[in-house]
């Protein structure tokens, strides 16, 4: 019987604690679950100033640079033969820099025709370089990270009609030499005329050479397109500008030295004016009375 007793108070002293850290379990999910909610709200009044802090910065940024980056244009090569012409402005922080950066462009893409750039208040280079056309996008992209866009024009020529006429003629001036080639074997040489078969062929040798000439034009301008390209610094603020005071007195020292000099050369004709002086004085006087 005691042992039954004590069996029974044991398993109510489990049922006691266990209910116990159910009621406590209980009792506390809803604080906590209330502090997770003023925690999550707390991260959310966080957050939300965030928001239009971002859109600030976005509109500024905006602001600084409102073109954005410079536009590429779709090429679609396969179908149209285009000659590229772009003319692009920048303004960037450090011109020496920049022309450093661009040195290794030029190499990186294609060749230098000119530049030009001046050290000054107001510096400003300036250059004009070919590019390869299947490399214009890239050529692009890379100098937006060189300064802030500030204008840009983007042209095409289209030379397909063009490349389509220059074929016709080349087709043409082939089959025309061909023809008189032919004509001058068929000829018997007795009736030959040499000056004549000769101007013939060689007017159609010029043209066909005329008309590879201009196909392999047309294919070097679409093969490279024309960038012109000018960097220039932000607009600085005026400054004060003292004088240099030292100047003005080796402005009065040079003078002076100036003056004795021009003095030195009149001393012969003041010597010659005060020899004379007196006769010209009594003459002048003796025709008085």
């Amino acid at each position: 019987m005691k042992n039954k007793s004590s069996l029974i108070v044991i398993l109510l002293f489990a049922f006691v604690l266990h209910c116990g850290k159910d009621s406590n379990q209980e009792n506390t999910s809803p604080e906590e679950t209330e502090k997770s909610i003023s925690a999550d709200m707390i991260e959310a009044k966080k957050v939300s100033p965030s928001a239009p802090r971002a859109e600030g910065s976005s509109e500024s940024s905006s602001v600084e640079n409102q073109l954005g980056q410079v536009f590429v244009p779709i090429q679609n090569a396969a179908e149209r033969l285009l000659e590229y012409q772009i003319q692009l402005s920048y303004e960037t922080q450090d011109l020496i820099k920049t022309r450093k950066d661009l040195l290794s462009f030029i190499t990186k893409y294609g060749f230098i025709e000119s530049s030009s750039a001046v050290n000054s208040d107001s510096p400003y280079m300036s250059l004009r370089v070919r590019i390869r056309s299947e490399k214009i996008y890239d050529a692009l992209i890379e100098l937006d990270s060189y300064g802030v866009l500030q204008s840009e024009d983007i042209s095409t020529v289209d030379h397909t009609e063009g490349m389509a006429l220059q074929k016709i003629k080349s087709n043409r001036e082939k089959i025309r030499l061909l023809r008189r080639t032919n004509a001058n074997n068929q000829t018997s040489a007795q009736s030959k005329n040499w000056q004549a078969i000769e101007e013939a062929i060689s007017e159609s040798e010029n043209g066909l050479d005329n008309s590879e000439h201009e196909i392999w034009k047309i294919k070097d301008k679409v093969k490279w397109a024309t960038l012109s390209i000018q960097f220039t610094i932000p607009t600085q603020p005026d400054r004060i500008q003292i004088p240099i005071y030292k100047n003005a007195w080796i402005g009065i020292l040079n003078l002076f030295l100036e003056l004795t000099y021009y003095l030195i050369w009149m001393i012969p004709f003041l010597i010659l004016v005060g020899i004379l002086y007196l006769p010209l004085k009594k003459i002048y006087q003796y025709f008085r009375k």
